[in-house]
């Protein structure tokens, strides 16, 4: 029987269709997850890029402990920094640092900070969730009502971890009830951004938000982040230099500023995709990425159950055509092509079409079909 024969054709219809179908099963099972991760992982340790000019880090790192004395300093020292970069004529201000709390001792600091941050008028605030008592309800975190209302705006700091504990991109929005927070770094790009507002990137967006209790965190419009590579990689500039003037303000001029920590023990430290079991990001430069990618339209979508399904089903074709041809009478050598075909279209979908899928269900599916193929030969040459 030849491959274009009528029943060879229906057969391979019929095999293509019920490797569809298990792949469809793959996919709903999160089977090959981990391996996708490792894989999007070694990929982005290998993609890292210089990041423009146009974000830059204030960190309270260790030489500023060293000078200021231990955290927390008073909001007086903030409230100096602050006029600091607004005489440099930076864009807009993140500041990646908790303020839930007024200052009882000394309320004159809380006054003073929330003048310098009027006077500014572009300092971005961080919410973010926590329970107060242990088992306790979720609350949403703000900065004091007198801090608050001299911020220009508000934005989520909730990294988006995955199962694994390493983060991998951010979620656009978040909140208690409802997701209406931006991310810090989205708000920080739309108060330093010239002209209107540009549109929100291609992203995840969850359906399963109806109905959610007003006491639970959500979380929206999933991006991914491609990481300028690991921790260090964005210009950062010692929190006690800009307070004390020895920072340039040239240096400083027309850039977004994220203030935040990067000395151990102070803020969050994580684990990121272009990390590679080394040193850990603090929150302030996850931030950074972020506000990075959002400024430069360059996070990457994750395709959503449907796409994932659509691209593999159709490189799942490929195997059912080429057998038979010269060179693919084996299912193995079909095979491996399909795989390689597999993982090359995933990283070509990364870089080009700036979309994320994860290979690893299509070519388990592949795998498994080369498998059956090569049982049956067997057993049709047995009989």
């Amino acid at each position: 029987m030849t491959r274009f024969h009528p029943m060879a054709l229906l057969a391979r219809a019929l095999g293509w269709m019920i490797s569809v179908a298990a792949l469809t099963l793959v996919l709903a099972s999160g089977l090959g997850m981990r391996l996708d991760n490792a894989f999007y992982d070694l990929h982005m340790r290998h993609w890292s890029y210089q990041p423009g000019n146009a974000v830059a880090i204030v960190a309270i790192d260790p030489k500023s402990l060293s000078v200021l004395g231990n955290w927390p300093w008073p909001r007086a020292t903030h409230a100096r920094l602050l006029d600091r970069l607004s005489a440099a004529g930076v864009r807009a201000v993140g500041m990646d640092i908790t303020m839930a709390e007024p200052d009882l001792r000394h309320p004159e600091n809380d006054t003073a900070l929330a003048a310098a941050m009027q006077r500014n008028g572009r300092v971005v605030m961080p919410v973010f969730p926590e329970a107060p008592d242990l088992g306790g309800t979720l609350e949403e975190m703000l900065p004091t009502p007198q801090l608050a209302g001299a911020a220009a705006a508000f934005g989520h700091v909730d990294a988006a971890k995955d199962e694994d504990g390493v983060v991998r991109g951010s979620y656009l929005k978040a909140g208690l009830g409802s997701p209406y927070w931006p991310a810090l770094a989205l708000a920080v790009r739309d108060f330093g951004q010239a002209g209107a507002k540009p549109p929100d990137p291609p992203s995840l967006h969850r359906s399963t938000l109806e109905g959610a209790s007003p006491y639970q965190w959500l979380r929206d419009d999933y991006v991914m982040l491609h990481f300028a590579g690991p921790a260090g990689s964005f210009d950062q500039v010692s929190y006690v230099d800009v307070l004390e003037g020895r920072v340039p303000a040239s240096l400083l001029k027309d850039r977004w500023v994220l203030i935040g920590a990067t000395a151990a023990g102070l803020g969050d430290l994580l684990d990121t995709s272009a990390s590679g079991g080394s040193e850990r990001m603090p929150g302030v430069e996850y931030q950074a990425n972020l506000l990075e990618s959002m400024r430069t339209g360059t996070t990457l979508a994750p395709l959503n159950f449907s796409g994932q399904l659509l691209v593999g089903a159709l490189l799942l074709a490929l195997p059912f055509l080429l057998y038979g041809l010269p060179g693919f009478r084996s299912p193995w050598p079909v095979a491996l092509l399909a795989l390689a075909a597999c993982f090359l279209a995933s990283v070509g979908l990364l870089r080009e079409a700036r979309c994320w899928w994860p290979p690893t269900a299509c070519a388990l599916v592949i795998l498994a079909c080369a498998g059956a193929f090569a049982l049956l030969r067997g057993a049709q040459r047995r009989g």
